[in-house]
């Protein structure tokens, strides 16, 4: 009987945070795979676990993933993990997944911790569509032209970035687009969890003056625009008005019941805040919810 590959998440900062199904499933497994050989000992030490660790890296996993794959065709049981939050997502795993599938080989997820969605929760902008892009291209030229073509869609953008590169990534958005909000998080549930949200430009002068450590998120506010040309309001003939796509005519979203009046939307009063179907709120009327003055340190 062929064994499991398990693809458990780890906390992102803090060890309270794993949950205990991905506790169990590190105790019951018969090996490990993992970025960080001495991460993984630490977060098994901490919960008193001894278990065989394969170290991986992008450089290594096609390498490596054959003698693990042929370990779980012979009914083992293996974890991957990677440094802290969810593996694959920008980082080592994806190759490993895909031959455990080439070869009949089941994988199964442990959810928990992502930095990318603790951050989206809080940073305060339009989050229910987004775009996840992770880290950018080192060089500036091609950052620019990814993050140019990135800023013209209408989705919250969520990137990565080290402490050496923010404010240059910063520095770009803002060239490219100087009015954007955005929300820059960083040590998320460690004690010095910090959260800066508001424009761009008074962002950057926040952290200029201070001490760049860890791993940040970036949070990106997304294009504000009308709605795309083949999109329209028509009535379905007894039933209710639906958002639909011209090019299937399939319904996609209940607007309002026929007849009616649309229901009063938070921010109708001219406040410029959210409805409740997500639309972005305007700039000039985020003074107090996204500036400086209410950031948590």
């Amino acid at each position: 009987m062929k064994g499991i590959l398990y693809v458990v998440a780890t906390p992102i900062g803090n060890l309270k945070d794993i949950t205990l199904r991905a506790i169990e499933v590190l105790q019951e497994s018969d090996f490990l795979v993992a970025e960080s050989r001495q991460r993984a000992l630490n977060l098994l030490n901490h919960f008193n676990i001894k278990k065989p660790v394969l170290q991986i890296s992008s450089y290594t996993e096609e390498r490596k993933a054959r003698t693990i794959v042929g370990q779980l065709q012979s009914g083992r049981q293996g974890v991957l993990i990677t440094g802290a939050g969810t593996p694959c997502i920008s980082d080592p795993g994806m190759i490993l997944v895909k031959r455990c599938y080439d070869a009949g080989v089941e994988v199964r997820a442990v959810p928990g911790p992502s930095a990318a969605l603790a951050a989206l929760a809080i940073s305060g902008l339009t989050v229910d569509r987004f775009i996840f892009y992770g880290f950018l291209p080192l060089k500036r030229g091609k950052k620019k032209k990814v993050l140019q073509h990135l800023l013209d869609l209408t989705y919250t953008i969520v990137l990565f970035e080290s402490p050496r590169r923010v404010i240059d990534t910063l520095n770009i958005v803002h060239e490219l687009s100087p009015d954007r909000l955005v929300a820059v998080a960083r040590e998320m549930t460690k004690v010095y969890e910090e959260v800066l949200r508001g424009p761009i430009g008074e962002v950057i002068e926040t952290l200029e003056g201070g001490d760049l450590k860890g791993e940040f998120t970036i949070i990106v506010e997304g294009q504000k625009s009308a709605p795309p040309a083949n999109h329209a309001l028509v009535s379905v003939e007894g039933k209710e008005e639906h958002e639909v796509d011209e090019d299937d005519r399939r319904p996609r979203r209940k607007v309002q019941k026929k007849g009616k009046k649309y229901p009063p939307q938070y921010g109708d009063d001219g406040t410029g805040s959210s409805n409740k179907h997500g639309s972005p709120e305007t700039a000039g009327n985020l003074k107090g919810a996204y500036g400086r003055d209410d950031k948590k340190g």
